[in-house]
């Protein structure tokens, strides 16, 4: 047998096996399984479900906005009124980021001792957000200033003695929906 010969038959060969391997893996359905991919596990300070948050206030100084959930993706100024897709996006991701978003430190209260905090700018936060679900208020978070190096923010949990430094992108989302909306 010559080597031609030989090609001509190994190649026909070599397709009728890969043909029949993809025929048993459509038979039996088994699919590859990535290994090497880390399940997803939600590590953010909100413990609920994004989408059991049902309403929202936002306040800053003294303006305070109230937002309940309004249906799949929608978000209702109280006592009416819808607000702009823009801003249900804003405070949809803001939400979905407090739930999956892990703190980047947390400093424990016996840390702050002695410590001058009033730069973290929580004694009178940029924003601050209760998120409330169908069993009552759930959580409130208070967004102080940015770290020196403006990549994260200081933000301290209602009942929590600690002071936790998160993505600056978690606040700037609650920031943008709170610009977007006019009060009431």
């Amino acid at each position: 047998m010559t080597a031609l010969s030989l090609r001509r038959l190994v190649m026909p060969l070599l397709a009728m096996l890969a043909l029949a391997y993809l025929g048993a893996m459509v038979v039996i359905g088994a699919q590859p399984v990535q290994r090497q991919l880390v399940k997803f596990e939600a590590k953010g300070v909100l413990q609920i479900e994004p989408e059991a948050v049902q309403r929202i206030t936002l306040g800053r100084g003294g303006q305070q906005i109230v937002l309940a959930r309004r249906g799949e993706g929608g978000w209702a100024q109280e006592p009416g009124g819808a607000v702009d897709a823009a801003v249900a996006t804003h405070l949809d991701t803001a939400v979905k980021m407090l739930h999956r978003s892990a703190p980047v430190r947390a400093i424990a209260p016996e840390d702050l001792s002695g410590v001058d905090t009033r730069p973290f700018g929580l004694e009178e936060p940029v924003i601050v957000a209760t998120l409330s679900g169908s069993g009552g208020q759930v959580l409130t978070v208070r967004f102080g200033a940015l770290n020196p190096e403006g990549f994260l923010q200081y933000m301290r949990i209602d009942g929590d003695p600690k002071v936790y430094l998160m993505s600056r992108f978690i606040g700037a989302e609650w920031t943008a929906a709170l610009e977007g909306l006019k009060p009431r």
